[in-house]
């Protein structure tokens, strides 16, 4: 199981052009649509603590806002539930691919090019209920081997939309193994007022 690695505590934050790392920015998200955050931010502005915490319970059970939590990959719209699968493939592929090869190899998978996928409404509305999602288990999941494994799927479900994203984009040379596996495993790089957050 893949761990969900986030910027150490007390670290200095890396560029958000960084592709070793995903941003919001990065994938397109506004953190003023992102109701649960914003709730959560002003939870913390009020020095509310044990009311964040409430929230975190009951956004488990109900969401809030536009905002709802996703319990497993089978709440995704395809073809998301199947990126974790895919990362381990993806990350397995050796020696150098030209970009060219890689574009063609992604989009059998994805039954069309990656900029058509990547442009598709559909499978982007979920990124905001998964990253929203990881932020409450990031608070919760010491402790629940279940939360922590959840964690791990939607991390890996970003990493592969990251990767995409970099592929399609020509944001970094891709064609070394080593270089696609440094995308693969990004590491989630959370804004700086919403952490760190209670374990």
């Amino acid at each position: 199981m893949h761990d969900t690695p986030t910027q150490p505590h007390g670290a200095a934050r890396p560029d958000q052009s960084d592709y070793r790392y995903i941003s919001l920015n990065s994938l397109g998200l506004d953190p003023e649509q992102l109701d649960f955050y914003q709730l959560l931010l002003a939870c913390r502005a009020r020095g509310e603590a044990e009311e964040s915490l409430r929230q975190v319970t009951r956004f488990r059970m109900d969401g809030y806002g536009k905002a709802r939590f996703i319990g497993s990959l089978d709440a995704l719209p395809a073809p998301l539930a199947t990126f974790p699968l895919w990362r381990a493939e993806l990350e397995g592929w050796r020696g150098e691919l030209a970009r060219e090869e890689l574009l063609a190899r992604v989009s059998g998978p994805l039954g069309q090019p990656v900029g058509a996928f990547l442009a598709l409404a559909g499978w982007r509305a979920a990124l905001p209920d998964i990253w929203q999602t990881l932020l409450v288990l990031g608070w919760r999941q010491a402790g629940s081997p279940a939360d922590a494994a959840l964690a791990a799927q939607l991390t890996d479900v970003l990493r592969v939309v990251h990767f995409l994203q970099v592929l399609e984009g020509n944001r970094a040379k891709l064609d070394a193994h080593g270089a696609r596996r440094d995308v693969l495993g990004a590491h989630l790089l959370w804004p700086a007022e919403g952490m760190p957050l209670p374990r």
